[in-house]
């Protein structure tokens, strides 16, 4: 139930083929790139996962947003907290050369825009094992 860690260290991360699954939110200030205090302990795990896990030799950091606002300037967000993203992540002992960022602004959708829990669900940062 806890991807075989003691219960006190509630994991919340799980490795797939494809991604590394997180089950909470990466949250950011407002309109910027500042990766909140509340989502440290999710991304300090999700480095313990990756320093844990050589073979997962490059991973790439998706920023994603609604489609609220103008366009470029999601896309242009997105890219900048994915990189804020990286930056946390090499500052905890991930080697740079094992991530890459990219920021895809709305153009990637998870769910609908048609409402605030779709777009909720589009406002993500994902972790996409590449080959």
């Amino acid at each position: 139930a806890n991807q075989g860690c003691p219960k006190k260290d509630k994991q919340l991360v799980v490795i797939t083929k494809e991604k590394l699954v997180i089950l909470q939110k990466v949250f950011f200030a407002t309109g910027k790139s500042a990766v909140l205090p509340k989502s440290w302990p999710l991304l300090s795990q999700v480095a313990a996962v990756l320093n844990d896990h050589p073979e997962l030799a490059r991973v790439r950091v998706e920023g994603h947003t609604d489609d609220r606002g103008n366009h470029d300037r999601n896309v242009a967000l997105s890219q900048e907290r994915a990189d804020a993203v990286k930056q946390f992540l090499v500052g905890k002992g991930v080697d740079a050369q094992r991530l890459v960022a990219k920021g895809f602004g709305p153009d990637q959708p998870a769910d609908t825009n048609a409402n605030e829990k779709g777009r909720e669900n589009n406002r993500r940062v994902e972790f996409v094992v590449e080959p």
